[in-house]
């Protein structure tokens, strides 16, 4: 059985060794940091970037680095689908994303309210609640409504045009 070229630059891309290649570390640390920035000049408590920011950012790198150190063309979109339904047989470092997933969710479960539900940390679970039209865990619902009570008058005269100032100047001038 003959495999998907690019399901072949997926599977690379997925066990590839982003902690040893320091261009890639260096890289995303500048990136982290001047979004971080960028937050802060918004709204100066903020101190920390949001985990599915950080987790889009952290993808967004990884793509670019590796297309540009690899040569292979890979389509982020694409890559996190493939992913989501085949990427548990080929991840090798499957026990350290489950741990990291499980620290991710504890830590946001002790920051948050005990009667708000956790925000997730899992960037396609998020894209399937969506996709799927169910509630997304931590999001408010509001419901659309119209309001039946009648709206104020306005009070304001209505701005004269151009062209009607100058048609009244001339009216007063002759």
């Amino acid at each position: 059985m003959s495999t998907n070229p690019q399901e072949e630059v997926y599977k690379e891309f997925l066990n590839y060794d982003w902690d040893s290649f320091s261009d890639f570390q260096d890289g995303l640390k500048q990136i982290l940091d001047n979004y971080l920035d960028n937050l802060k000049e918004q709204d100066a408590s903020i101190t920390s970037i949001p985990a599915l920011d950080k987790q889009q950012l952290i993808d967004q790198a990884k793509s670019f680095f590796y297309c540009s150190h690899s040569g292979n063309i890979l389509n982020l979109d694409d890559y996190l689908q493939w992913k989501l339904h085949n990427g548990d047989k080929y991840d090798k470092n499957k026990k350290i994303t489950e741990l990291d997933s499980a620290e991710d969710e504890s830590l946001q479960q002790s920051s948050s309210s005990s009667s708000d539900p956790p925000y997730s940390s899992n960037y396609q679970e998020l894209v399937e609640l969506i996709i799927s039209g169910k509630p997304v865990p931590g999001i408010k619902q509001i419901p659309d409504t119209v309001l039946t009570e009648e709206s104020s008058k306005s009070q304001a005269s209505q701005r004269v045009k151009p062209w009607e100032k100058a048609a009244k100047e001339e009216a007063s001038v002759n």
